[in-house]
């Protein structure tokens, strides 16, 4: 069992800043890349264009899953902000919603 909970509100609302900035990468990846796209025949060959349906499929479903990363970094960020209002919240109020609190705590 612990016997000290230090937690740091401010070190909280820090680490969420870091999941939001964290999903803009995710964000940028998502897009894609339009030129490849482009160049694709020009890569490949006319031969290539059947194949081409299959990227465009993967293309889409890496969009889509770059996107749902960056959405849960930014749910993560402020999620961690919450938690901080909370622990805030609560030291201000004396610790009265602290469940299991023992008499000498």
């Amino acid at each position: 069992m612990v016997k000290d909970f230090m937690q740091d509100p401010q070190d909280m609302r820090r680490q969420g800043d870091g999941d939001r900035a964290a999903s803009a990468p995710a964000y940028e990846q998502a897009k894609g890349d339009p030129e490849w796209e482009a160049e694709f025949e020009n890569m490949f060959g006319k031969a290539a264009n059947p194949f081409r349906m299959y990227v465009r499929q993967y293309l889409a479903d890496r969009s889509i899953g770059y996107t749902t990363i960056g959405d849960g970094r930014n749910t993560m960020g402020d999620s961690r902000y919450a938690a901080a209002d909370a622990f805030e919240t609560t030291d201000a109020e004396g610790g009265a919603e602290v469940r299991r609190a023992m008499p000498e705590a």
